[in-house]
C-alpha cells in the first residue's frame, strides 16, 4: 500500500461544503453581532441624552406676590375737560381684565398730568405696576398714603388710548401654594 491515500472526490466535496457552510454561518453571525452593537450604541446614546436633559416644567414657581388683572380694582378718573374720556377708557381697562371701580372726574386737586398718572398706596404697588403696563408711555406712577390696594388712573390732556394689547403668551400655570398642599 502506498503511504499516500487518495480521498474520494465525494468526501472532498462534502468537506468543502461543510467549510463553506461554517464560513457563511460565521459571517452572518458576525454581521448580526455588529448590527446589534450598532443599534445598542444608538439606544444608549439616546438614554444618556434623555438623562442629561431635565424634564420640561409643568408649572411656573409659586409666587404669593403675583397679581393678576382680575384681582386689581381700578378707579378711572378724568383730569381733563374732555367729556366721556373716563368712561371710554374704563371700558378699555375692563376689556383688559381689570375690575373697574369708580368712573368719574378726578376728585383730587393735583395738577393735571400730561398723559396719565397711576396712583396707588403701599399695598397696591404690584397692582399699580400691572396697570402701568397697559398705559401709554409718559404715564407716571404716583404713590400716596391710601390703605387699600385699589389703583387710580388719572387721565391727562395728552392721553389718547391704552397701549395695544400684547399677543397672549402661552404661559405655564402657577404651581399651587406649597403650604396649602395636603400632607
Amino acid at each position: 500500500m502506498s503511504e499516500y491515500t487518495t480521498e474520494s472526490p465525494a468526501s472532498v466535496a462534502a468537506r468543502q461544503r461543510r467549510r463553506r457552510s461554517l464560513l457563511t454561518i460565521g459571517v452572518v453571525l458576525l454581521g448580526l453581532f455588529f448590527a446589534f452593537w450598532y443599534g445598542l450604541s444608538y439606544y444608549e446614546a439616546d438614554n444618556k441624552a434623555r438623562a442629561a436633559r431635565p424634564p420640561a416644567p409643568t408649572c411656573r414657581p409659586f409666587d404669593p406676590n403675583e397679581v393678576t388683572a382680575d384681582e386689581v380694582t381700578v378707579n378711572v378718573y378724568n383730569a381733563t375737560g374732555r367729556t366721556g374720556l373716563a368712561g371710554s377708557t374704563a371700558k378699555l381697562v375692563a376689556d383688559r381684565g381689570f375690575v373697574v371701580g369708580k368712573v368719574a372726574n378726578d376728585p383730587t386737586t393735583r395738577k393735571t398730568p400730561a398723559v396719565a398718572e397711576v396712583r396707588h398706596g403701599p399695598t397696591g404697588a404690584a397692582a399699580a405696576k400691572l396697570v402701568a403696563g397697559v398705559m401709554p408711555s409718559g404715564t407716571k406712577l404716583v404713590a400716596d398714603k391710601r390703605k387699600d390696594a385699589t389703583v387710580d388712573i388719572a387721565l391727562g390732556t395728552k392721553f389718547k388710548t391704552l397701549k395695544p394689547a400684547a399677543a397672549p403668551t402661552q404661559q405655564l400655570p402657577m404651581c399651587p401654594d406649597p403650604s396649602a398642599t395636603p400632607s
